[in-house]
């Protein structure tokens, strides 16, 4: 039997790729969030089909500007104090990070370990002591809980996974709760909206726009609640 290699640790992956920390301000908020330095090299050699296990993309070693808009929307237009939420497909945990800061019980999911390691290494930055790190492989979940907020940034892209996702997103959201996700707009989302419209949701979208070192940004951001 072929012996499982033992996941990466934060330190592994700052030796062997290099790890970037940047800053983001959101209001009084400056967000800390370390990215891998050579994510091209990480791939090759971690990801050698450039896939995961499941056939999506490894997609969790930077942070897209859809995570910083997702977490300036919910920052500035929900209440948060208290509140538990449930960030699925974290990778660099930006958006959990700054919803923990804000106040809120936040647990950060993600299928890699790879991506677990990082988002810690963050939450550990940030100085997060209520975000909880957590595996949910959607495909196979075992998680349990009801939460206030669900949460997500570009996990809608993979349309072999829409149907899992929703399962997920219908049994771990509060009869009462959201579900808020953002996206670069992509055309994947026009399908998960009618998965979500026949399972009687309701969905509404709006444009935030997200302002990085690089340029400006315009994130969608789709908020999804049970029609009662």
């Amino acid at each position: 039997m072929e012996k499982k290699q033992a996941p990466l640790e934060i330190e592994d992956i700052e030796k062997r790729f290099g790890l970037v920390i940047k800053s983001h301000r959101i209001g009084s908020m400056d967000i800390r969030v370390a990215e891998v330095e050579r994510v091209d090299e990480m791939v090759r050699e971690t990801y050698p089909d450039a896939v995961t296990a499941h056939g999506d993309s490894p997609s969790w070693m930077v942070t897209w500007p859809s995570a910083f808009g997702l977490a300036e929307y919910i920052l500035h237009n929900q209440p948060l104090r208290g509140k538990y939420i449930l960030e699925l497909g974290c990778g660099t945990a930006a958006t959990g990070v700054a919803l923990a800061r804000a106040g809120a019980f936040v647990v950060c999911t993600d299928y890699d370990p790879l991506a677990r390691a990082l988002a810690r290494y963050n939450a550990r930055l940030n100085g997060c002591s209520s975000l909880a790190l957590c595996h949910c492989d959607w495909y196979r979940p075992h998680l349990q809980g009801s939460y206030d907020l669900v949460v997500g940034s570009e996990i809608t892209y993979f349309k072999k996974s829409f149907s899992p996702l929703l399962s997920v997103l219908k049994r771990l959201t509060a009869p009462d709760g959201k579900i808020i996700l953002s996206d670069q707009y992509r055309p994947q989302m026009e399908l998960f909206l009618k998965l979500c419209a026949a399972e009687r949701f309701s969905c509404r979208q709006l444009k935030q726009m997200v302002y990085l070192p690089d340029g400006h940004h315009p994130v969608c951001i789709t908020v999804i609640e049970r029609i009662p």
